[in-house]
Parts: C-alpha cells; structure tokens; sequence
C-alpha cells in the first residue's frame, strides 16, 4: 500500500497535469473570437459627410467637406503617368465620389475603348484585402454616353458587365466632362440599395477599393490604364463611412431590401 506522502504527491502531479491540458485547449481552441477587421495598409478616404449636384463638375464649394487625397497614377506598362485628386464623402444614403484627372484632352469615344475616357472603380465587398471576388461591387464612369456603370465582377480574373445583365438593377448616376485643363468625373451609388450585386455599407463600414483610369486618345487608340494605389489584386485603398444625417432632396425608397 501506498503511503500518505506517495499518494499526495501522486495527486498532486495528477491536477497538475490536468491543468496544463486545460491551458493547452485554451490556447488552441478553434472558438477564439476573431481579429476585428481594421483598416488595410494604404491610403483611407473618410469619414465625411456631404452631397453634391452629380453634373461633371467637381465644385470646391460642394466638395469641400470630403475626404480628399492628390495622388500620382502609374502605368504597369510605362505611360506617363497622370496626377489625381479624388474626393469620397456619404450622406444618409449615398457614396459620392468626385475625381479630376489632368488628362491632356476629353475623349467620349475610341476604337479600343467605346466609352472613351473613364475611370473603373473595383470595391472589396468583404474588406479581404484582394480584390476580385465574384460578385464584388464595380462602378464605372467614362466621359461617353453612357456615363454610369453599376457593374458587378461576374467572371475572373476581373470580367465586369452591367447589373442589370445578371438580374439586378442600375443604381446610381453619373456625370464627366472637361473643365479647364482637368477630366472631372463624379458618381453617386448607394450605400445600400437592396440589389444584392451590390455591397450594403453602414455607418463606420470600411470597404477597400482601386481606382483604374483607361485612356483613350483623341486619333482612337489605347493610351494605357493607370491605377490608384497600385495595378495589383491587393492595392488597395479604403474608405471609411461615415455617420451622416440624410441630407439628399429626397428618401431613397430602395434602402427598403427589394423584393
């Protein structure tokens, strides 16, 4: 038989054991919470609040309360690049983005690119820090008519078409022109329209974005695509919501989830 001393020092080395274990399962338990999502390593535009008239033309006076960033875009291919200014502000129910680019002419039509001049803005729905996710939010704006796109990445790596070509709807409106010796290009999308090809961004959201300028020159041609912050799948900007009183003229009916 065991003495009291062996057994105590038996069970002791037994609770001992049993503890660490415990610790281990802690320390490797699938259920631990998850690292809160935060904001990526490039450039973040918001929060702020405001509206604007969507007519081409990007006035300081109504952009004045946007998040504004001057930037440089460069070409993967070598063109020259082209500087930059985008403005990104929400109200109650909209995400309105202003943009001048010191493009050298205003071109609404090219043999490579119908559309003419535009730029291509791809969101990271889920804020993953890669962009191209089937079904990620495309908008597009572009100096021919029409103007807006509201586009949804329906194919990889980056293949974009229209809403309303996979069952949504077009939301938003957009509007370019030239002005003095800039390309200004404006858009309003909503934060959350009830189309599911769309995201749905609430107050304090974060989503990642790229921006894609495509050139065309005046003869037709091709000028080259020029990216913001860079032309990779994980370049990515950001952009904080804000929350913002509804200042529009008007309810968007659809922030009701369509049916």
């Amino acid at each position: 038989m065991d003495s009291p001393t062996r057994s105590s020092t038996s069970v002791w080395a037994l609770i001992a054991i049993v503890l660490a274990s415990a610790a281990l399962m802690v320390v490797s338990s699938p259920k631990s919470p998850p690292i809160p999502v935060s904001a990526h390593s490039g450039p973040v535009f918001g929060p702020a609040c405001g509206a604007a008239t969507i007519d081409g033309v990007v006035n300081p006076d109504e952009w004045s309360s946007a998040s504004s960033q001057t930037f440089v875009m460069h070409s993967p291919v070598g063109a020259a690049p082209l500087t930059a200014t985008l403005y990104v502000m929400n109200s109650g129910y909209y995400l309105y983005l202003g943009i001048t680019i010191n493009d050298d002419e205003f071109t609404s039509q090219g043999q490579f690119l119908p559309l003419g001049d535009a730029f291509r803005i791809d969101f990271d729905n889920d804020h993953s820090g890669s962009l191209f996710a089937l079904g990620d939010d495309v908008l597009n704006i572009s100096a021919g008519f029409p103007q807006f796109g509201d586009w949804y990445l329906y194919a990889l790596p980056a293949a974009a078409q229209s809403d309303v070509l996979g069952g949504g709807t077009l939301d938003g409106i957009g509007a370019a022109r030239r002005v003095g010796d800039l390309n200004h290009f404006e858009l309003r999308h909503p934060l959350c329209s009830g189309d599911s090809l769309d995201f749905c961004l609430h107050p304090t959201d974060t989503v990642g974005f790229r921006l894609e300028y495509l050139d065309a020159e005046a003869n037709g041609s091709n000028g080259g695509n020029r990216f913001f912050p860079g032309s990779g799948s994980t370049s990515v900007a950001d952009i904080v919501i804000g929350q913002c009183s509804a200042r529009d003229l008007f309810i968007y009916l659809p922030l009701l989830m369509k049916k």
